[in-house]
């Protein structure tokens, strides 16, 4: 862990930019990433950068309207773990290659693969952590509690995203698993910032679908969706049930939501996941939209999304 490079990186920030500030507030494209015009009734992206790096698992940094947000943090070598999880693979590179991070969306703490105990240690030197009033009680005050369709503002040198949390359901429908299964998504949202759904580890198509419902009608036509699959099961949980979105039901979020694209997480690394990336883009070709989604291997490599 090299965490006088983040600090330095987040003091080069304030030196140079606004510092990030958190404030309450109530074309198509190839699977390669290669532009296509965009639709004629969607507002383009922002003039600047707008891409993703896959890391590993959930965890990716995202490029978006000046900041640079990072998802779900899991930095560590493969090992097992106490809860039985096991890292099957390495990430694509460790903290010290990230650079300046300016905040992260942390879907929820309780669970190792989506955030293992490097990323514990690199919450530390983010200026800004946005999660579930769970995360906070257990990670102390640097930790932004975040209830379902609250918002804060995350200033940056490109201007202002809001930042909104969403339900996600850590299950099947009509199960409720407690503090276990607290998680939330986000949306990205502003003047100039394309509108971006983050569902966490949610499994509900259900859920999903009333999120995209408000996100139409509050911040207009989604532009980008980024679904965290791979069906994760568990034989002590919920007999085994899906507990993040099968392939399937991936495709039918996107289907319905008809974001501009889609970027797959969450199918790698991990012993939890029953299912690939392959079978997510089998489900794809079968609703007819996997020109939606937004290749990313190999991991490591940053993707143009605009």
């Amino acid at each position: 862990m090299n965490r006088p490079f983040l600090r330095a990186a987040s003091a080069a920030v304030v030196a140079s930019a606004s510092v990030p500030l958190l404030a309450g507030c109530g074309g198509e494209a190839t699977a390669d990433g290669a532009k296509t015009s965009p639709s004629a009734d969607r507002p383009s992206p922002v003039a600047g950068a707008f891409t993703v790096t896959h890391v590993g698992g959930p965890t990716a940094i995202l490029e978006i309207a000046g900041a640079r947000i990072l998802l779900d943090p899991t930095f560590d070598q493969p090992k097992r773990y106490e809860s039985g999880l096991e890292k099957t693979q390495a990430p694509a590179f460790g903290p010290d290659r990230l650079g300046r991070i300016d905040a992260v969306l942390l879907s929820h703490d309780q669970h190792d693969d989506n955030l293992d105990d490097t990323g514990r240690e690199l919450l530390k030197d983010v200026p800004v952590v946005l999660s579930t009033p769970g995360a906070h009680q257990r990670l102390g005050d640097h930790v932004t509690a975040m209830t379902s369709w609250s918002s804060k503002e995350l200033r940056t040198s490109g201007g202002v995203i809001k930042v909104t949390a969403v339900p996600a359901l850590h299950g099947p429908d009509g199960v409720d698993r407690g503090a276990d299964g607290e998680v939330t998504g986000f949306v990205l949202s502003g003047e100039g910032v394309p509108t971006t759904y983050i569902s966490g580890d949610n499994a509900s198509v259900k859920v999903a679908r009333q999120v995209g419902e408000r996100v139409r009608k509050e911040f207009g036509p989604l532009d980008t969706a980024i679904l965290f699959a791979g069906a994760a099961r568990t034989p002590a949980i919920l007999d085994n049930a899906p507990l993040t979105l099968t392939s399937e039901n991936a495709a039918v979020v996107a289907k319905d939501l008809d974001p501009r694209k889609v970027v797959p997480l969450h199918t790698d690394s991990w012993n939890i996941y029953s299912e690939d990336l392959e079978s997510l883009v089998e489900a794809f070709q079968k609703q007819g939209i996997a020109e939606k989604l937004v290749d990313l291997r190999p991991r490591g490599t940053e993707k143009d999304l605009s």
